[in-house]
């Protein structure tokens, strides 16, 4: 938002001073006259600020996890003692409602998993955390007086929801946050962890995809694995130690332990070639004697840590689910030899494969059938300096970047879902195998740094509502949305209480309003969530409550 100021004004040529009692000279100010030109002026200022606050911005504070960990409730932190990795964890309030009472220390033993390293706290290090309070944020009032809500957008509105367990009407006074997904006459269907979008009674199989654009997919991304928080590989009782899962499978000249300890990963073989594979079975987040199956590269959010300390496991990996949509980055540097470097995305039956030259670097699909290049060659400065890589296959589209620039994106043409296999796969309720994703270099003496294996969020589209029936949006239910009608779904979907669930229509008789359960009207909508000035405050001790901003935190909503 522009700031905004009052225009200087214009400043007086010098003159000689005149006296007190020269004509037509200005007569000193009293003491009485300046207290209440103040008094007038503090006035002033409180109702331009009440007009500011009615009209313009208004600020609330998060409440509850649904939107975690783009936007955080009340919850503890957490900094992992082997990799140093800091991370979030859940505050569930028994209280409802905008102003919480959060206490200062939770009085629950938690079951805490580093997301990036899998390191499983000792129960004296998750017990009783300290509790801090959610963000605060700023929302643009009636901007959606001026332009129709966009998909994507974070939006706050009345929710349509029941919030009063003392009551079986909706009073609709309960403020929510949600991720704006579907829009006025469209019909949505949640599938494979995406939005699909139709019209009416269209055939399901020809909905469309909706790809998420860049600010909202970069506040997306999920860390499965980041290396630079390399683990100190402190002892782990009862556990293997962690190894690391960026794993050799053939060939010879990496080199993945001496650079910056760990945190970069060095080349040196002039006649052949070797390949680094990410091995999920390596526990890149969670100890196989723990739990034989490993979390890399499901919907599994450590945010969402259970309270059981007894148990072995994670309640909710039952109900993970395979995510392919996945970010690979790092910062490649060569420093001799002509080969290539390929990094290589796979799923089902499509691949991805960025193929960096000295010269250029090119976007290859790979098929059953064929392999053929997307786009053109991007070319490179012939300086042979880092570059940035950014390899990425998010809602069918994949894209190539190099130093933050676009080198190759598919088209919808080019690469788009088969969507009656995919509801082939919901209706009989098949698992999808995980994907792979690999590096391999030749012929070449280089370096990788920053490397880092993200995945995309997982709207979650199983389940009932309390009326028995399945979740709104499902491809079992799935929502059309009529006149200034709106679907809304948390960034958190395994326990957002979005609209999957709502389960009782609005009718509000004298307000001639009656809409359909699961929907949001346009009247409730308040406006779009644009800023959080105020993250999480910090508690200068633990029984005091957060008094300072987390300055570092301040950010824009996307």
């Amino acid at each position: 938002m522009a700031r905004m100021t009052q225009p200087a004004a214009a400043t007086p040529k010098p003159s000689a001073p005149s006296s007190p009692s020269a004509p037509g000279a200005p007569l000193p100010a009293t003491k009485e006259s300046s207290v209440k030109e103040t008094l007038e002026s503090i006035l002033v200022a409180f109702i331009l600020a009440f007009i500011f606050r009615a009209f313009v911005v208004e600020a609330f504070v998060i409440p509850t996890g649904s939107m975690a960990p783009t936007l955080l409730g009340a919850h503890s932190r957490f900094r992992c003692p082997d990799c140093g990795y800091k991370f979030d964890v859940n505050y569930s309030p028994s209280q409802s409602g905008d102003d919480l009472i959060i206490p200062s220390i939770s009085r629950e033993v938690y079951r805490v998993f580093c997301p990036n390293c899998g390191y499983k706290f000792p129960q004296n290090e998750s017990s009783q955390p300290a509790v801090h309070y959610g963000d605060r944020i700023l929302v643009l009032k009636y901007l959606y007086l001026f332009e129709p809500p966009q998909r994507w957008d974070v939006v706050v509105f009345k929710s349509p929801a029941n919030d009063d367990p003392r009551s079986d009407k909706p009073n609709y006074q309960q403020n929510y946050i949600k991720r704006l997904i579907g829009r006025p006459g469209e019909s949505i269907m949640i599938l494979d962890g995406d939005i699909y979008v139709g019209t009416g009674e269209q055939d399901p199989a020809q909905y469309t995809i909706q790809t998420k654009p860049r600010y909202a997919q970069e506040a997306l991304w999920r860390v499965i694995y980041d290396n630079d928080y390399q683990p100190q590989k402190l002892s782990r009782p009862g556990e293997t130690h962690w190894t690391q899962p960026w794993t050799v499978r053939d060939g010879s000249g990496w080199d993945l332990a001496s650079g910056a300890g760990g945190r970069i990963f060095r080349f040196d073989n002039s006649t052949g070639e070797s390949t680094l594979f990410f091995d999920r079975n390596a526990d890149p987040v969670f100890d196989r004697q723990l739990n034989p199956q490993p979390y890399a590269f499901t919907d599994w959010l450590a945010y969402d840590a259970e309270t059981d300390p007894l148990s072995g496991v994670i309640a909710n990996f039952a109900q993970a689910n395979i995510v392919h949509d996945l970010k690979l980055a790092f910062v490649y540097e060569r420093s001799a030899g002509d080969g290539q470097l390929r990094a290589r995305l796979s799923g089902g039956d499509d691949a991805f494969i960025a193929v960096i030259s000295p010269t250029d670097a090119r976007l290859y699909h790979k098929t059953r059938n064929e392999e053929r290049l997307v786009g053109s060659p991007f070319p490179l400065p012939r300086n042979r300096g880092p570059i940035r890589v950014e390899l990425s296959n998010a809602d069918y589209q994949a894209t190539l970047r190099i130093n933050d620039s676009v080198a190759a994106v598919t088209t919808p043409q080019e690469y788009h879902p088969d969507v009656k296999a995919l509801l082939d796969e919901y209706r009989t309720q098949r698992r999808r195998q995980p994907p792979s994703v690999e590096i391999e270099a030749g012929n070449q003496t280089a370096s990788l740094s920053h490397v880092g294996l993200w995945r995309d969020i997982y709207y979650i589209n199983w389940g009932l509502r309390q009326d028995g029936q399945p979740f709104a949006g499902t491809p079992r239910n799935i929502m059309h949305l009529g006149k200034d009608e709106y679907f809304v779904l948390g960034d958190n979907s395994l326990i957002s209480g979005d609209a999957r669930y709502w389960n009782i229509p609005i009718a509000l008789p004298a307000d001639r309003l009656w809409v359909s359960a699961g929907r949001v009207p346009g009247r409730f909508l308040l406006g779009r969530a644009f800023f959080v000035y105020w993250p999480a405050g910090f508690r200068p001790a633990v029984n005091l409550p957060g008094i300072a901003p987390n300055f570092g935190d301040m950010r824009f909503i996307r």
